[in-house]
């Protein structure tokens, strides 16, 4: 197995048993995209995500393998999906894992944040889509939501029945009907405004198989101290390229995301930037051509490849403002 190879290298190392039980070369993968082959074996190299979601939709549009995510989600050891599933995986009931996750919805290794509402019989699990997920993204969008169920159903094994999943993308078809029907095992909707694992609202009781309130605790603390030290005496501006870096780790980062993490209105962020003669687009503009910037001296990497991985619904942008910055 490799080492420490990318923002979360247990996922890489499933997609190179995955490859190898699919009879995928990627090593070759790898290179034509034009990345070194050395990333799959040297311990110290690093694959950033959004690269990482290139390699993931090449193999899936090169192989027609649109059920990829699922295979990867498969052979993982445990869902890998950051901080908020580490606080649910430690809390006492689903419940209350649910509402420890949301305090740090930020920290999702994810296209978006998840989010939950329930009603009188049944609870909804959900993230909201964009472009970027259900389109250019849409293997790392399918292997989260694939790491949720799989995380909802170990917090009290036998007891897990889903009443069905959505997706923000079109049904991919007969060839990948088994794979999917497999894997969930409930109702499957597609075409859908938000992805998403609905339950039944009495799961929300059940114990949490390896609670450990203690372990919990010292988590909740230790991430408050760092956040207080991280946000301190730093201005709205530079706490929201913060929160947007954090975002920009996986996926991307919307407005509305934001005044999400800031615990404020998109309203209320819109005057603050308006007042520091900024804008959230041109914040993150800034941010995205910083990491840009990163990959290019570190990795290499083909501008294309870079562009497509960071702004995929405007690739010109991004090259002008890397050839004017």
């Amino acid at each position: 197995m490799t080492q420490s190879l990318t923002e979360d290298d247990d996922v890489l190392n499933a997609l190179i048993a995955t490859c190898d039980d699919l009879g995928i070369d990627l090593k070759r993968v790898i290179t034509d995209m034009g990345l070194p082959a050395k990333i799959l074996t040297a311990a110290q190299q690093f694959i950033p995500s959004h690269l990482f979601n290139c390699v993931l939709e090449t193999i899936a549009a090169n192989y027609h393998c649109r059920d990829l995510a699922l295979h990867i989600a498969s052979e993982l050891q445990s869902p890998q999906l950051g901080l908020p599933t580490t606080v649910m995986a430690l809390s006492n009931t689903v419940g209350t894992a649910l509402n420890n996750a949301s305090k740090y919805s930020a920290f999702y290794h994810d296209t978006s944040y998840w989010q939950h509402r329930i009603s009188d019989t049944e609870v909804s699990l959900f993230k909201a889509a964009s472009p970027f997920s259900s389109e250019h993204y849409r293997q790392r969008n399918l292997l989260g939501t694939a790491q949720m169920f799989l995380l909802l159903n170990s917090l009290s094994p036998h007891l897990w029945r889903p009443n069905k999943v959505g997706f923000s993308f079109p049904d991919p078809g007969v060839l990948f009907s088994k794979t999917f029907h497999t894997f969930f095992a409930c109702d499957l909707l597609f075409d859908q405004a938000e992805d998403s694992i609905s339950f039944a609202a009495d799961y929300l009781e059940f114990h949490v198989s390896g609670s450990d309130i203690n372990l919990l605790r010292g988590i909740e603390n230790q991430t408050a101290v760092m956040k207080q030290l991280l946000l301190q005496d730093r201005n709205l501006v530079d706490q929201a390229r913060l929160l947007i870096n954090e975002r920009l780790r996986f996926a991307h980062c919307t407005e509305a995301e934001l005044a999400h993490f800031m615990e404020i209105s998109s309203e209320q962020l819109r005057d603050e930037l308006n007042r520091a003669n900024i804008s959230f687009a041109e914040i993150l503009e800034q941010q995205i051509c910083k990491r840009a910037k990163e990959y290019l001296k570190k990795y290499h990497a083909p501008i294309k490849l870079i562009t497509s991985a960071l702004m995929p619904e405007n690739e010109d942008r991004l090259s002008h403002l890397l050839m004017n910055t």
